[in-house]
């Protein structure tokens, strides 16, 4: 991806992007020979309400919601394999609505003509394939002795957000028909509206999410309904809107007034690494990388991606910059936050033992070091509350977890398949965001065959390794982290204990120390302690070894999936299988480090 979004209002202070508002109706639906000529203009007048009210319930979420949401109309997207049938009077609906359509194609166009015998229904295909925004086309073996429609109606389960079911409500004639993927559908927690295949009955909606207390998986006779007529603007504003949750509400408001900033002032942590010797400061240290150079990591080249909006490539890829540049930032000034507070509490007890020892063997006035000691309570707790009503510990997780959901998005999109699927975002506000992304950038155009299946495999294999040296390198920082911080500590306090010791036996044995000697002990007892405890302070806020298991764990699992992929045919189910395993390990990382780190804030001592 190379072409640019619109500027922002500040090109050289970059804020995350507003997902564009956009929704996807995905159609399921029997083919002629399950479906009563008779009933089709009752079907095809139901499809135009139902899609009417669809298009009004979008545009009152999209208003109601539009502090999230980019500048624009509600952009809504029909998904049709375009199969005789249901299928069809879908996308014919979509399109006398002034709806987008998206079609995926269970084989090469020209062997998935061979379906349709008539030339009225081929000149109908060709169409409908005209008027499409977008055509993925899967690899699927026409000539095989059993065809295998499934894997089109997957893609349709996995990219909408609202099914459509012109279903008979008769049993499943196999897998990848109506019912099976009508049952797929009420187990993945989607909603759907179901038509009468015989034009009887008016649309019901089916959906758990209905119930009082939703239990997603139950199977279809528990699934709760109701007249569609009635909850569709309700479902289309739970589909869109962002986290319900007040304090999510505000930390997504926030996150979007996040403006990148091209000094990073809290060096603490380098500095601390530095002076124990475990790594040298570094220029990103002070001058972190801008969000466009953070971006490249899933930044796509349009070209690969025939037919894509590079637009909306940029932007998703413009949102992951952000968010990683977020992140960066917002971990450094959080880190340097609880440095700065053990350290300055340390200073609070070394500058009183200073007092006492500095007047009595040097005269020093004790007023001065008073004010300084004063000064170092003062720090503790100004840094402290900053970082308290600024949220540096939640603006650094809520970010981090963005930008990882959006990075391991990128190459299940490159095989047609979009996880999570908005169903349940989660308590937090990234998981919607994400997806708010993925909806704008629509279904994946092009065909997936050998050579993009094998660009989709090495993009694979880059992520894995990637993130694999990356969680390698940290495992191994955050080691010597650990150890070097508990040496130290262990150090000080051993000290502490002889010199304790030591004044004990001269107490026993009934010897005086000089008179300065006596009080440079007093002073070097009260201050080894001190800077002990500090580094305990960062370490317990730290969590290096805890962050080290982690890391080494991720890049154990990572190493091993990199290792398959090597080693895999380049073919859609066995990519996709690896694609989802490497989406969750990167994921359940960020799942752990987020519960391990939630009690992990500053605190203010008074």
């Amino acid at each position: 991806m190379r072409a640019g979004n619109d500027p922002p209002v500040n090109a050289k202070r970059p804020t995350p992007p507003k997902p564009p508002f956009a929704l996807s109706l995905g159609v399921v639906g029997h083919r002629p020979n399950r479906l009563p000529e008779k009933a089709r203009p009752t079907i095809e007048d139901q499809l135009d309400h139902l899609l009417a009210d669809v298009k009004r319930a979008a545009q009152d979420a999209r208003i109601r919601h539009r502090a999230v949401f980019a500048d624009g109309p509600a952009e809504l997207t029909m998904i049709s394999a375009l199969a005789e049938g249901g299928d069809r009077m879908a996308a014919q609906a979509a399109l006398r609505n002034d709806m987008t359509l998206a079609t995926p194609l269970p084989f090469p166009i020209g062997d998935y003509e061979k379906d349709f015998t008539e030339a009225a229904s081929r000149a109908e295909y060709a169409d409908l394939l005209d008027r499409s925004s977008t055509v993925l086309v899967l690899p699927g073996d026409y000539e095989a002795e059993t065809r295998d429609y499934d894997g089109v109606g997957q893609v349709i389960l996995d990219n909408a957000d609202l099914i459509v079911a012109i279903w008979d409500g008769g049993p499943s004639a196999g897998r990848g028909g109506t019912t099976d993927l009508v049952e797929r559908a009420v187990a993945m927690g989607l909603p759907i509206v179901h038509i009468d295949a015989a034009g009887v009955a008016d649309p019901r909606l089916l959906w758990a999410e209905l119930a009082d207390y939703p239990v997603v998986g139950a199977g279809l006779p528990a699934t709760p309904t109701s007249p569609v007529s009635e909850v569709i603007a309700e479902v289309v504003d739970a589909i869109a809107r962002p986290p319900t949750d007040d304090s999510e509400k505000a930390s997504l408001l926030r996150f979007f007034d996040e403006r990148w900033k091209r000094l990073n002032w809290r060096i603490e942590l380098p500095l601390m690494l530095a002076a124990l010797g475990l790594r040298a400061m570094r220029k990103t240290d002070l001058l972190p990388p801008a969000p466009a150079a953070l971006s490249a990591e899933v930044d796509l080249d349009a070209a690969s991606v025939p037919g894509v909006n590079p637009q909306r490539l940029a932007t998703v890829a413009k949102a992951f910059g952000t968010a990683d540049a977020v992140a960066v930032r917002q971990a450094q000034i959080f880190r340097g936050a609880y440095v700065s507070k053990f350290f300055f509490a340390a200073m609070v007890v070394i500058t009183a033992a200073a007092s006492l020892v500095g007047q009595q063997l040097f005269g020093w006035e004790t007023w001065l070091l008073a004010v300084l000691q004063i000064g170092f309570v003062g720090l503790v707790l100004i840094n402290t509350s900053l970082g308290r009503s600024r949220d540096w510990h939640g603006r650094w997780r809520d970010a981090r977890e963005a930008a990882e959901r959006i990075r391991g998005a990128i190459p299940l999109w490159l095989l047609g398949e979009v996880e999570d699927n908005g169903r349940s975002t989660g308590p937090a506000w990234p998981a919607w965001y994400t997806r708010a992304h993925l909806r704008a950038l629509g279904l994946r155009p092009g065909a997936l065959d050998r050579k993009p299946l094998e660009a989709a495999r090495q993009v694979l294999i880059a992520l894995a390794d990637g993130q694999s040296g990356y969680h390698q390198a940290t495992a191994r920082l955050m080691t010597r982290i650990e150890k070097r911080l508990v040496r130290i500590g262990q150090v000080l306090f051993a000290a502490t204990f002889l010199l304790g010791a030591a004044n004990l036996v001269l107490a026993l044995v009934g010897l005086d120390l000089p008179f300065n000697w006596r009080y440079a002990m007093i002073g070097l007892t009260a201050a080894m302690p001190a800077l002990g405890s500090a580094t305990f302070g960062i370490r317990l806020i730290g969590d290096f070894e805890g962050a080290a298991d982690r890391s080494a764990r991720v890049a154990e699992t990572l190493d091993t999936i990199a290792a398959a992929l090597r080693q895999d045919p380049a073919q859609l189910a066995v990519l996709r299988a690896r694609a989802r395993s490497l989406a969750g390990a990167m994921l359940g990382d960020v799942s752990h480090w987020r519960m391990a780190t939630e009690t992990r804030k500053l605190i203010n001592p008074l």
